[in-house]
């Protein structure tokens, strides 16, 4: 009987053990996604492109406006 009970406590540390390994891996690949994220968002934030402004005239004449810069 102990060694049916020590061959079951055995598997079950093991499967959890694995189980948790498992799930702290899935962990860091999805902090490093996240991070990969917010890496492009901070970027896309800092380096946006100029924004051109455009107006036209009651005759159909496009005039370029100048920008206004904070």
């Amino acid at each position: 009987m102990i060694g049916r009970r020590s061959d079951i406590a055995w598997l079950q540390s093991d499967f959890f053990r694995d189980q948790f390994h498992k799930m702290v891996r899935w962990l860091i690949y999805a902090a490093l996604i996240m991070l990969a994220l917010i890496a492009v968002i901070i970027y896309l934030i800092l380096f946006q492109p100029k924004q051109d402004y455009y107006a036209n005239t009651t005759e159909g004449r496009i005039l370029n406006m100048p920008t206004y810069s904070r």
